[in-house]
């Protein structure tokens, strides 16, 4: 396989299996997109295990990305390429830890459940904030990357205008159950479409050593 198509299929990879979500109506119950797309994945639901797996195998293909970023991106973001590998890592062990540690309902519908104390539900909220931090921290790195390589141009401005917008959404959808109740679910669903549109773009601009080569 050539590192071209090795990186289309990374990016494909990244978007299809983090957007496991678009199968909802497996669940049967028209209102499962209105809560948070991990109740989906909540241990009370029918189809738990197509949901949790899609996380973990996503989780698995941003690990590969965040590995190859390392070296792939250094002609990119120079001396934050290891930074950003980091981060991405981060984010891929929190996507896999929210999927291991799975809510215990679907709580949106289930007020007794939500009111139930429960180990798993924070730890799960836990690997959702560690995602949420070190996602936006993986593209403010990736700005800077591209600040000191090349300046502020337009596409580091573009990135610092994503980041803004990712950051909004993801506070939106941490404070809608109390301020908006069911918009929580469609607000995620746009966020994920655009992080998993992000991922696909990181394992883009993966170079090997003959990219680099070929560059000189």
């Amino acid at each position: 396989m050539t590192a071209r198509r090795a990186r289309v299929v990374l990016a494909l990879l990244a978007v299809v299996t983090y957007n496991s979500w678009l199968a909802w109506w497996l669940n049967g119950d028209p209102r499962a997109l209105f809560g948070y797309l991990s109740e989906l994945a909540a241990q009370d639901q029918p189809y738990q295990w197509f949901f949790r797996l899609g996380d973990l195998t996503a989780a698995t293909v941003f690990a590969v990305i965040a590995v190859l970023g390392r070296r792939g991106w250094r002609r990119w973001l120079g001396v934050r390429a290891p930074h950003a590998s980091v981060a991405l890592g981060l984010v891929a062990a929190g996507t896999a830890l929210d999927s291991l540690f799975n809510l215990p309902c679907a709580e949106s519908r289930d007020a007794v459940c939500a009111a139930t104390p429960s180990l798993a539900r924070h730890l799960h909220e836990a690997a959702s904030v560690l995602v949420s931090v070190t996602l936006v921290t993986l593209i403010a790195l990736v700005a800077l990357g591209m600040a000191e390589r090349n300046g502020r141009t337009a596409r580091f401005w573009a990135v610092v205008a994503f980041g803004v917008v990712i950051a909004a959404l993801l506070l939106f959808t941490a404070v809608a159950p109390r301020l908006a109740p069911g918009t929580q679910g469609p607000v995620q669903a746009v966020q994920v479409l655009a992080c998993s549109a992000w991922m696909a773009l990181l394992a883009w601009r993966l170079e090997d050593e003959r990219d680099e080569q070929s560059a000189r």
